[in-house]
Formats: structure tokens, sequence, C-alpha cells
């Protein structure tokens, strides 16, 4: 099994439903939707809607719950801002943002001669670290 597999079931799925739901702009989304797609409990959004003021969950809240959250996927969010403005990553970049091996990366990128790593070829490196 190799970390694509979390890629392309669990990762990419996951984001474009959010990336949908955020661009929807709804007003009145039930926690249990969030709960799904963010892999966090009631309890845990009932908590960040609380300490984060939020009346009813609308699609501009995604983003603050997906700060707050302590699921996987909330982390890759929180991790990947820093790298808004960035095209090209480093291994050690896509190792923090996915909490991978910093070293697998690297030997990743080495087997495929990959010196510049951009979205579209995150697939291919994660096929490569198991």
């Amino acid at each position: 099994m190799n970390f694509y597999n979390t890629y392309s079931n669990e990762i990419r799925p996951a984001l474009r439903s959010l990336d949908v739901l955020i661009k929807s702009s709804e007003d009145d989304i039930a926690p249990d939707e969030i709960c799904s797609l963010l892999n966090i409990s009631r309890k845990e959004i009932n908590k960040i809607v609380r300490a984060k003021n939020i009346k009813n969950i609308s699609s501009d809240c995604i983003p603050l719950i997906m700060l707050n959250g302590s699921s996987y996927i909330c982390r890759i969010f929180r991790k990947s801002l820093s790298y808004t403005k960035n095209t090209v990553y480093s291994p050690e970049d896509i190792a923090y943002i996915y909490s991978i091996d910093a070293g697998k990366v690297t030997k990743a990128c080495d087997k495929l001669r990959i010196t510049e790593i951009t979205e579209d070829i995150l697939p291919k490196i994660f096929k490569n670290i198991s």
C-alpha cells in the first residue's frame, strides 16, 4: 500500500467535497455533514462552534472550523496555508504538509528524478511512498 491510496481515497475526495460546499454559499449546513467531511466528532464541532461563536454553520464558516479541527484533513489545511503563494514545493514542504517522513518524500523524488514538486505531480510522488 502506498500513500497515493490515502491521498486518492481520503484526502482528495474530502478536499473536493469541501471546496464544492464552500463555493455553494449555503447558509445552513447540517453539523453532521461537516463532521463527516472533516472526520471530526459531533462533540468536537459543537465545541468549535461554541468557542468561535458560530450561530449556524454556513459555507463561510467551514475554513474557520477547519482551522480549529483536530482531524488529519484539518491539519493538512492548516499546514498548507503557509504555502498559499507557492507553486513549487520541496520534499520537506510536502513531508510537513502531509505528515510524511521527509526521507521517504526525498527518496520518491530522487527515484522519479523530480527536482521541483508541483500540485499536478503529487500523485506520482505519493505512489512511490509506502
